[in-house]
């Protein structure tokens, strides 16, 4: 069998009961002598085995207290329990019956009831056989063999009880061992889901930069394009037609203000803010902070409780936040842009809405816009979580608007923290 500690309480109780059951035989030693007041024949031999099992049988549950194994524990207990037939078998039951009780009750915690029930027949037997060589009959030794079986029997229950509680106690112990193995599995795989998410995070805003770059080498590479070609220009007429050069110097420096506009939004687009302890309404704060260099006014609202995203709901309000402004200052070239954040009925709910100009207006057909690459992650990362994400573009301002169950989005186990502390 495996090795096992012994339970608390009966590690504890044992040792009592086994020296309360040591005194009671001492005290039946005494009481034979006592009354036969003398230390010759027969009452002398009961006397000397009484006080011979005592130390034996102390020294066995001293050494069976101290092996883990099962099968040496029972081997012990066993042992304990011949030790004593003799005294079960010798003199009158009295004293006697605590030390056979408590021997016959860890035969069953080391072996099982049954073992125990075979030990108090084996006595009762025993008992039996001795009246009857003594030649008192097989009656006498029956009614004097049955009493002691059955008070042995009260061992066997004692012994079923605190095996009960023993492997009750066992079973507690590896339910905790489990526990404590999968919470320490949960944190492992919860700072696996941490990391995952950090560099599932990078890798989005690798991708947006790797789009933005192919996109910022064809539009301010375009203009940079058309500013060498007027100043080529003006330089091959500055003298047969001044106008025409000055006219086309004007173009090239329109166009350098273009790009520069767009340069500022590349900037803001390509470096978002970082602030890992920002959340909710501050991130958004922050990152609306960013755009404003553009000359984009843009105001952050929020109704109801400040409440724990989850890691997927916070990188996907986050992303929601930089691409609604990105594409507001440079396909919209929006001039105001309000950002709203409604935490306060069963679904979490983002808004980004931004006006259009006038050429804009004009190329963006009304109702829903068809997803690039950045709302369509953004719609996929959405119905990952249960919800959705949708660009609408309605009378004039266009609407980027997420939303996602509550019981998705919010980290329920934050918000029991922040109750108990």
């Amino acid at each position: 069998m495996d090795p096992r500690p012994e339970a608390p309480l009966i590690g504890r109780l044992l040792p009592v009961l086994q020296v309360l059951s040591l005194v009671c035989l001492s005290f039946a030693a005494l009481g034979v002598v006592a009354l036969e007041g003398t230390w010759s024949g027969f009452p002398a031999f009961v006397a000397i085995a009484y006080v011979t099992a005592i130390p034996v049988v102390a020294v066995l549950w001293w050494v069976r207290a101290r092996r883990r194994s099962m099968r040496g524990r029972a081997l012990l207990s066993l042992i304990v329990t011949a030790v004593l037939l003799p005294v079960a078998l010798l003199g009158a039951v009295g004293f006697t019956i605590p030390v056979l009780l408590l021997a016959v009750a860890l035969v069953v915690v080391d072996t099982g009831p049954r073992a125990g029930y075979l030990t108090a027949l084996t006595i009762g037997a025993a008992g039996t056989v001795l009246h009857l060589t003594s030649g008192n009959g097989l009656v006498v030794g029956v009614v004097n063999g049955l009493p002691v079986v059955v008070l042995l029997c009260f061992g066997v229950a004692l012994g079923s009880a605190l095996r009960a509680y023993q492997e009750a106690h066992a079973r507690d112990q590896r339910t905790i061992a489990e526990r404590d193995r999968a919470l320490a599995r949960l944190e492992e795989a919860n700072s696996r889901l941490r990391r995952t998410a950090e560099v599932e995070k990078e890798l989005l805003l690798a991708d947006e930069r790797a789009r933005s770059a192919r996109d910022l080498h064809d539009g301010l590479g375009y203009r940079l394009t058309l500013i060498s070609i007027s100043l080529e220009f003006a330089r091959r007429t500055r003298q047969s037609d001044p106008e025409a050069a000055w006219g086309e110097i004007d173009t090239a420096d329109a166009t350098s203000r273009e790009a520069m506009t767009e340069m500022r939004t590349w900037v803001r687009a390509l470096s978002p803010v970082r602030d890992a302890d920002a959340t909710g309404a501050a991130a958004f704060e922050a990152i609306a902070e960013s755009f404003r260099g553009s000359g984009l006014e843009v105001g952050v609202e929020t109704s109801g409780e400040d409440v724990p995203l989850r890691q997927e709901a916070s990188l996907l309000m986050y992303r929601t936040v930089q691409e609604g402004l990105t594409n507001a200052l440079r396909h919209g070239r929006a001039r105001t842009v309000r950002i709203t954040f409604d935490t306060r009925g069963e679904e979490i709910v983002l808004r980004l809405v931004s006006d259009l100009d006038e050429q804009a207006r004009a190329q963006l057909p009304p109702g829903p816009i068809s997803p690039g690459f950045g709302l369509r992650g953004l719609a996929d990362r959405a119905d990952a979580l249960g919800g959705d994400a949708l660009a609408e573009h309605l009378e004039g301002r266009v609407e980027l608007t997420v939303r996602l169950p509550r019981s998705s989005a919010v980290d329920d186990s934050e918000i029991g923290m922040e109750l108990t502390s």
